[in-house]
């Protein structure tokens, strides 16, 4: 890849940085980031993910499968479980203005600026090795991604890139000079970055498992076969590194300056509380199939590190945008890095090393803004602090391991923990105490981990290994004591800590702790108390010099705005002259240390308060501040007088002019002359008198009257009406040294309106009254309305009442009726079917079972309405398949369509759907053998579709059609359309069953049809995926003789002699009972028993239902198994499903021959 390519990248990601910082800390970016500060808060603390993510995790957990885990596991487990104390050091931190790591241990050890410059100290020693780390990482992705013929350029490109991070860190951080101050737009951008490098890993793991990997089987295949994750045991080392990565967490320069500094809120601590393990644990899982597929190269044999590994990858696929954005992903974690680093490393080493010395020379009495001094000094450090970065990468760290780079950063780094949490929760922890403990602490790490290595580059003699220093064997640094430690940081880190924390306890114990460390501890380990500071009992200056002192590093504008701030959360005036208050120096000292930090603000205020007299030129620099604020404010008050809308005088304690705006000489045309600062109000009385409308009888007396009153100084209000009108409202209210201000309001229309209302007011009784007559009146005729609406509407109750119940008693009649209308016509039918089987061929007896057939439609049509109207519960729905429905309908028309020289289509399906299979076949015979009926030529096509979660039936024909005003019509009881009465025969039923079967099974219906062109009917059915209910048989293949010994019950004659003719003709030997007691008498079991349901008309019979003698008669058999038939005319669904329990055949009646010889071969035969 060209490194032209990535330069242009790398500008393009450093200026859309700055654009986001700029928009950040803008009106408009602080308001419309508000309500997401806890996610941006969250994101920036995933700072601590640095390059060190992309290259050294990667590395480590190829060659030890658990070495990346404890990096991100101690900051997760420090804030889900440590978060009191990250609480605590937010609370401390934001009380005492802390600007940094040194500052707030500076301020809790009596504010030692020693404290301050040995936690600067340590902090650089360590970080700036870490520093070049993050340069080193930029720099072997711009080599790793140079081809061979642009090697040089990208020697160049390294010294650019390098020259620009610079170059950013200096303009993005040092724009502000306070340091303790939430930058809005700088977190922005680091929260975004840390979304672009959590971003860039997602999608580098979802590209090897879905990309690199053939199949992602391939990919849980390596985490096995390789090891990953697949170590038991946690040596002590994975524990150590826990530990150090939490403590990391708390002190490390840049995560203590996110972490506390730039947390503004206690509701961004608990969000991040849990967010920030979250990304912590995303990041971890992400690392696995980068490793996973790391190892699967290396076993290849291509030897490919991990940080090769991370940007040849998607050299695989040829992904030209994915390498770039991995290039970015490292360049962004590594760039937001060093900007933090820097910033932080910059700031502590000029407050706490450079500053105090800056303040005792001449340069601290410059007249002019001491701030830019300070920005210009951050700078110099920070260019100082790359240039040794990049000196230590080129000297040390060319082919150095990050990971072990980073573990020492940490291990160093960890030195300062011990003060930090000492010095929060130990009352007696003192300077001297810290002093000895990191100084302490500092050497053993020195000592047990940095001699092995400097020996093992051979800067240090062997020996000192093998036999310790002057041969002492037990000071051996790698077995101080003669311990045996797994791992070389777990033996550093326990005796330095060992001694840290016992050189702190001892030494604390044993000195005496100054006034000032001992109020500074009781401000960190108990911040929510207020703590006086007794070092300033008796200044010898005034406020005006502190005052001054603050403005020199922040100017008059920001002082000017403390100030007010102070005096309303006080409710006091700050005098300049008058001697301040031990609040007040406390609160000059905050405000310097937020700018210059805790160490140097002490230093400023104790040479101030020293009681010296000010330099001339600070004295000569104050009063110009003053003049020009002076200045200032008369512009702002002028402004504000001649831009109000009432006039206003200003009187000064001798009642001369001082102040006047333009309105107040529009009301008041004074001559020039009169009108100008000074002139008496003495004047501007009599003139106004002369020159107006005044009736009195003595001018004089009435000026004397009017400087009485205003030289009282008291407030009044008046009202006055001018010749032409004009109405003005006088109002004077005193000035606290003496005068008056006095304004003048035009009111003129606020008392036309009062005029206009009082006006009104008169008219508004007798409008009142003639309204409530008026309302009266139409609340009686309202009355009367309703009145003649209620009769109306009970009418209309009782009459749709009346027609419920002759509708109820209407189905209540036909049902009970059936069996009395039924029980005739079945024997008719059973007759008839005894007859064709001897005299097949006789028209006379085909016209008669015709006639029987249409009966028997009609009565059942009839009783399935009255049916279905008093049907109130749900139906039983089960599932349904239709090609099953489809092919028996196919076979029951297409002989009917054949013989009126039509096609009957049926297209095959494999839908399955929620219904009932005997309506829902009902619903579509009657739909096809209407449309065969009313179609001339053509065909009929039935059909199901699937549409919106759902199956349409639609019946299609080529028939006569339907006008679109007759649609409704059709499905109204008994109604026939005009043009359709000589096509078929019928009575209006059909489709009155059809609308309200599908009523109940909620299966809407659609009708769409042109007049000579056909109709489609369409039906709606929910899908189902499976079936459970066969559909039932409708033609069933018997044998001609069924040669069986049959008993009959029923109580009504006709029904037994007709049943008897027809299965006597089938070559059955038939026995009949008329009553319970003549089945009883029956000696032995038939084959067959067919059986009536309504056994009633025989008082005397114990049993008086059929299911109940089945019963019985199986005992009177001695429990010999007789199949049986149930026959019955009650339309209830009850007994069919008691009948199906007890494993009884069920027929309705009237039955139909073929339909009763089918139910005995099922019954008998089990066909």
């Amino acid at each position: 890849m060209s490194p032209w390519l990535l330069l242009i990248s790398v500008v393009l990601y450093i200026l859309c940085f700055i654009g986001i910082s700029l928009w950040g800390d803008s009106r408009t970016g602080r308001q419309l980031t508000k309500p997401i500060r806890p996610f941006i808060y969250s994101l920036s603390l995933a700072v601590y993910c640095s390059g060190w993510t992309f290259y050294s995790t990667v590395t480590a957990s190829t060659n030890d499968e658990l070495a990346f885990i404890p990096l991100y596991l101690g900051p997760a487990l420090m804030f889900l479980f440590g978060h009191p104390i990250l609480s605590k050091i937010v609370t401390v931190a934001k009380k005492q203005n802390t600007t940094s790591i040194a500052d707030f241990l500076s301020s809790r050890y009596s504010k030692k600026r020693g404290i301050a410059l040995l936690t600067t100290l340590i902090c650089s020693v360590a970080v700036i090795p870490y520093i070049a780390s993050q340069l080193t990482v930029v720099t072997q992705s711009i080599r790793l991604l140079s081809s061979a013929q642009h090697l040089n350029d990208s020697n160049f490109l390294n010294l650019a890139v390098i020259t620009l991070i610079t170059l950013f860190s200096i303009i993005l951080v040092t724009r502000k000079i306070e340091t303790h101050r939430y930058r809005h737009g700088l977190m922005l951008a680091v929260s975004l970055n840390s979304l672009i490098k959590l971003g860039a890993l997602i999608i580098l793991a979802i590209y090897i498992v879905f990309v690199f990997y053939a199949q992602p089987s391939q990919f849980t295949n390596d985490l096995v076969s390789y090891q990953i994750l697949s170590r038991q045991d946690i040596d002590s080392g994975f524990i150590t590194q826990i530990i150090v990565s939490a403590g990391a967490i708390l002190v490390f320069p840049k995560q203590f300056h996110v972490s506390a500094v730039e947390c503004n809120s206690h509701r961004n601590l608990r969000s991040a509380r849990w967010l920030f393990p979250l990304y912590l644990l995303v990041v971890g899982l992400t690392i696995l199939p980068i490793a996973a597929a790391h190892n699967r190269i290396f076993h290849e044999g291509l030897g490919m590190t991990a940080e090769a590994f991370m940007l040849f990858v998607p050299h695989i696929g040829d992904h030209m945008w994915l390498t770039v954005l991995m290039f970015i992903g490292v360049f962004s974690a590594s760039l937001v890095m060093v900007v933090l680093a820097t910033f932080t490393l910059s700031t502590m080493i000029t407050n706490d090393a450079l500053l105090p010395t800056m303040l005792k020379g001449r340069l601290s009495r410059d007249k002019h803004f001491f701030g830019t001094k300070i920005l210009m000094t951050r700078r110099v450090v920070i260019l100082f602090i790359v240039l040794l970065a990049w000196l230590y990468n080129l000297s040390f760290n060319q082919d150095g391991d990050l990971t072990t780079n980073g573990l020492i950063a940490f291990s160093l780094i960890f030195q300062v923990v011990p003060a930090m949490l000492f010095g929060l929760y130990w009352r007696k922890a003192n300077a001297f105490g810290a002093y000895a403990g990191m100084i302490g602490g500092c050497l053993v790490w020195f000592w047990t981990l940095m001699v092995p290595i400097l020996i093992g580059h051979g800067w240090l003699a062997e020996t000192l290994l093998t036999n310790g220093p002057f041969s002492i064997n037990w000071l051996r640094p790698e077995h101080l004591f003669g311990s045996r430690f797994e791992d070389p940081l777990t033996h550093c880190i326990f005796f330095s800590l060992l001694a840290n924390c016992f050189l702190l306890f001892q030494i604390s114990s044993v000195t005496k702790t100054t006034l000032t460390g001992r109020l500074q501890a009781a401000a960190f380990i108990l911040p929510s108390h207020h703590s006086h500071d007794t070092r300033y009992q008796k200044p010898n200056i005034k406020t005006n010099e502190l005052v001054n002192l603050l403005a020199r590093f922040s100017g008059d504008a920001q002082v000017k705005n403390w100030l007010t701030d102070y005096e309303l959360a006080h409710n006091i005036h700050v005098l300049n002259n008058a001697e301040p208050s031990i609040d007040f120096i406390r609160f000059v000292e905050r405000k310097l240390a937020g700018i210059v930090g805790a160490n140097s603000a002490r230093a400023m205020l104790q040479s101030t308060l020293s009681g010296r007299d000010m330099y001339l030129e600070e004295v000569v620099s104050f009063f110009d501040a003053t003049s020009k604020a002076i200045h200032f404010n008369q512009q702002v008050l002028s402004s504000t007088l001649e831009n109000i809308d009432s006039g206003v005088a200003v009187m000064d304690r001798h009642l001369k002019l001082a102040a006047w705006n333009k309105t107040y000489l529009e009301m008041y045309p004074y001559p020039t002359e009169k009108l100008k600062v000074g002139t008496a109000a003495e004047d501007l009385i009599r003139h106004h008198l002369i020159n107006s409308d005044f009736h009195g009888a003595d001018i004089e007396d009435e000026i004397n009257k009017r400087l009485k009153y205003l030289s009282t100084g008291s407030a009044f209000n008046f009202i006055r009406v001018r010749k032409n009108g004009q109405v003005l409202d006088m109002r004077g209210n005193p000035i606290p040294d003496g005068g008056l201000v006095i304004t003048f309001s035009d009111i003129t229309e606020h008392v036309q309106t009062q005029e206009a209302l009082k006006q009104s007011k008169q008219n508004l009784e007798q409008r009142v009254a003639e309204r409530t007559a008026q309302i009266d009146q139409m609340n009686k005729d309202l009355r009367a309305e309703i009145k003649e609406r209620e009769r109306a509407q009970t009418l209309l109750l009782e009459a749709k009442n009346e027609a419920e119940q002759a509708n109820k008693s209407k189905s209540r009649f036909l049902a009970l009726a059936s069996h009395d209308i039924l029980q005739p016509l079945n024997a008719a039918r059973l007759y008839s079917a005894a007859l064709h089987e001897n005299y097949s061929e006789d028209a006379t007896l085909t016209k008669l079972e015709s006639a029987l057939r249409s009966t028997e439609e009609l009565i059942s049509t009839l009783l399935e309405i009255a049916k279905l109207d008093g049907i109130s519960k749900d139906a039983l729905k089960e599932n349904v398949e239709l090609n099953s429905l489809f092919n028996s309908i196919a076979d029951e028309f297409s002989a009917q369509a054949k013989n009126k020289g039509l096609r009957l289509i049926v297209r095959p399906n494999n839908y399955f759907v929620k219904s009932e299979a005997r309506s829902l076949r009902r619903v579509i015979q009657n739909l096809v053998s209407n449309a065969i009926k009313y179609t001339r030529n053509g065909g009929v096509l039935l059909v199901a579709r699937k549409r919106q979660g759902g199956i349409v039936i639609q019946v299609w024909d080529s028939g006569l059609g339907i006008a679109e005003e007759d649609i409704k019509q059709i499905f109204e009881d008994f109604q026939r359309l005009d043009q359709h009465h000589h096509e078929a025969e019928g009575v209006g039923l059909g489709l009155a069953v059809v609308s309200r079967i599908s009523q109940h099974l909620n299966h809407p219906i659609e009708v769409k049809s042109k007049v000579n062109k056909g109709s489609m009917f369409e039906i709606s059915v929910p899908e189902s995926t499976a079936t459970n209910s066969p559909l039932p048989a409708e033609v069933v293949h018997t044998a001609h003789q069924l040669a069986l010994n049959i008993l009959v019950v029923d109580d009504d004659s006709r029904n037994i002699d007709a049943l008897k003719t027809l299965l006597t003709g089938w070559g059955c030997q038939v026995s009949t009972a008329l009553s319970a007691q003549q089945a009883f008498d029956q000696s032995e079991a038939p084959d067959l028993l067919i059986i009536d349901y309504d056994l009633t008309k025989d008082k005397r019979d114990k049993q008086n239902n059929g299911l109940a003698l089945y019963s019985e008669l199986q005992q009177h058999w001695q429990g010999k198994k007789v199949p049986a038939i149930l026959v019955t005319a009650h339309p209830d669904l009850a007994i069919k499903q008691a009948a199906e329990e007890q494993n009884i055949g069920y027929l309705s009646k009237p039955i139909k021959a073929i339909a009763l010889r089918a139910m005995i071969n099922a019954s008998v035969y089990g066909r």
